[in-house]
């Protein structure tokens, strides 16, 4: 189940993540237990998450490698280590959807968003083409821990665009 696209504007958001580069269908095995590191990362410094995790795309393309990161957004800006990077993604307009039900249907909340976004006369984010690292970010933040809620159809996830200034 998908809500209503909308676009909003956030402000800049510090974070501490793992940045990994694999294959599209790595993602399942390979990005998940870094949710765990990185909480972990966060504990040993004496902070906490300052909201769900998520996985943000940064560079991405047909049949290619894609380059994204696993991480938590975090009240203040932190220093990153050799695996834990912090850095902060920059606030402005952001295109938007909340996706409810099993994660195999985030790719077509994905484009469903895009879709929408093109219907708008805001052209789709293309990560790994944007001026800045962050510039065409996209995002997917997991409201609902799995192991609290073990039903997939109630997994609440949110999609989000970084669409600029």
């Amino acid at each position: 189940m998908l809500s209503e696209p909308r676009i909003v504007t956030r402000p800049d958001q510090p974070f501490a993540a793992i940045r990994l580069t694999l294959d599209r269908s790595d993602i399942p095995t390979d990005a998940p237990p870094l949710i765990g590191e990185v909480a972990g990362w966060l504990a040993s410094k004496g902070a906490a998450p300052a909201g769900a995790p998520f996985f943000n795309y940064l560079e991405m393309g047909p049949g290619e490698q894609l380059k994204m990161e696993v991480g938590f957004p975090t009240d203040e800006q932190l220093e990153g280590d050799g695996r834990v990077r912090a850095g902060t993604i920059p606030g402005g307009r952001f295109g938007t959807l909340t996706y409810t039900g099993p994660y195999e249907g985030l790719y077509d909340a994905n484009v469903a968003l895009g879709d929408w976004l093109g219907r708008q006369g805001v052209p789709k984010p293309k990560p790994g083409r944007g001026a800045g690292e962050y510039d065409s970010s996209l995002l997917e933040i997991y409201e609902t821990d799995p192991q609290v809620e073990p039903d997939p159809q109630k997994w609440v996830t949110e999609v989000v665009f970084r669409l600029g200034d």
